[in-house]
């Protein structure tokens, strides 16, 4: 697939990505909020398995995230000078470009987090238990949430979990990316395979979910735990690494190999019995993971695995652009629409948790026999944080305008003072 500019998205890349986000805003609120807070702090919100599946979805943002370095790595590495520096140094530039565009929502997400959930969700936290709570897990505000860097007390977790994703993606992508940098060709042929094969298979013999509180332990645990979910405390294992950034990984790596095989395939000039069939294939799969992530299948349960390689169809479909549906939401009509949802999708994940959490406490003690609906939170909620993250976006839009325009002027200057001299 052709690199595209900014105003030129893939509208069902974007699409997907935006459904994905506005979904994982369903399961916090009708799966972690209901079912751990049933009855403590006033809440007794009914129990709701609606989107309880975007939690693996959730893969496509990772599958999206591999696929994407690569073709950033491609196309700087065309440059010679680029090619030349070390890989450390294109890793970090890498890395940094991906915090800067990503920092101030991920400051203001832990902002609200602590004003929020402190005031509403915690009201008993007194000004010197907030203020330690903020100390204790400044590692948080540093982006290594998944790394398993957090307060002891893990109370972060309920000001803004759902950041551990995005510090995983920063973290992995590093380490990735240097590979790529380092040997972009034993990467993508022996260690990308190999450790999605092998780490895959270890997930799926022990159907491991994605948790940022969970430690992937690959049989060196302790007799305490089985090292596949749960919450790790000091005693779960010997050894490990945190759930959140094994999930991220294989997505990712699953994304890298994707790159490659839809560059291999790209040209191939489809005939139309053959772009029926890829639109066949997009229909049932695309299908069977949105009925999925509403509302996980039970008779004919579809396993994690099974979800994570209709991920990767419906994504590999979607950048190969060649069958019928894809073809239809990249016209000239929707185009505009779609990217600009795709563009906030990051910052409705990384703003909802404490703006449900604002919904939930604006709606007052309940009880058992008068229980809220789903929806009657899951809306607001949705809707609010559409409107937070498009102003957000918009505040940053102009701020980097602003930057741009400031550098621009000031190398004029520059250049002018050279030729004055």
């Amino acid at each position: 697939m052709k690199e595209k500019t900014v105003k030129k998205r893939n509208s069902a890349i974007e699409l997907w990505r935006f459904l994905i986000a506005i979904a994982i805003v369903g399961f916090h609120i009708g799966f972690i909020i209901a079912n751990t807070c049933n009855g403590s702090n006033g809440y007794y919100l009914e129990s709701s398995n609606w989107f309880f599946g975007s939690s693996e979805v959730l893969w496509i943002f990772t599958i999206t995230a591999g696929y994407f370095m690569v073709s950033h790595f491609k196309k700087r590495n065309a440059d010679k000078e680029y090619k030349e520096r070390s890989a450390s140094s294109k890793a970090w530039e890498y890395t940094w470009s991906r915090i800067k565009a990503l920092i101030p929502v991920l400051i203001i997400g832990y902002i609200l987090g602590v004003i929020i959930c402190t005031s509403f969700y915690y009201p008993d936290y007194n000004f010197q238990q907030v203020c330690t709570m903020i100390i204790n897990s400044f590692w948080e505000f540093l982006g290594f949430h998944a790394a398993g860097l957090r307060s002891l007390g893990n109370e972060f977790f309920n000001l803004n979990g759902p950041l551990w994703f995005i510090s995983a993606i920063i973290i992995v992508g590093y380490f990735l990316y240097w590979g790529l940098c380092k040997n972009e060709d034993f990467l993508s042929g022996i260690i990308a395979p190999f450790i999605f094969i092998f780490l895959g298979g270890w997930w799926c013999f022990t159907d491991t979910r994605a948790s940022q509180t969970a430690w992937s332990t690959f049989g060196a645990q302790t007799a305490s735990t089985n090292g596949t979910g749960g919450s790790a405390t000091a005693t779960t294992a010997i050894f490990g690494m945190n759930n959140g950034l094994v999930f991220v990984l294989m997505g990712m790596l699953a994304g890298i190999m994707l790159y490659y095989f839809i560059q291999k395939v790209k040209d191939h000039k489809f005939t139309s019995s053959g772009k029926f069939a890829l639109t066949l294939l997009y229909l049932v799969a695309g299908g069977l993971l949105l009925w999925y992530t509403i509302y996980p299948p039970t008779w004919f349960g579809l396993e994690r695995w099974t979800v994570a390689l209709l991920c990767i169809v419906v994504i590999g479909l979607t950048l190969l652009n060649k069958d019928s549906i894809t073809h239809a939401l990249n016209n000239k009509y929707i185009n505009g629409i779609l990217s600009y949802l795709g563009s906030i999708s990051l910052h409705i994940y990384m703003l909802h948790y404490p703006v449900a959490i604002f919904i939930l406490k604006m709606f007052g003690p309940n009880t058992a026999t008068t229980t809220y609906s789903f929806w009657s939170v899951y809306i607001p909620a949705v809707l609010i944080t559409i409107v937070f993250s498009a102003l957000l976006k918009e505040l940053m839009d102009i701020f980097k305008e602003d930057r741009e325009a400031a550098k621009l002027e000031a190398a004029k200057k520059a250049k002018k003072e050279v030729k004055q001299s």
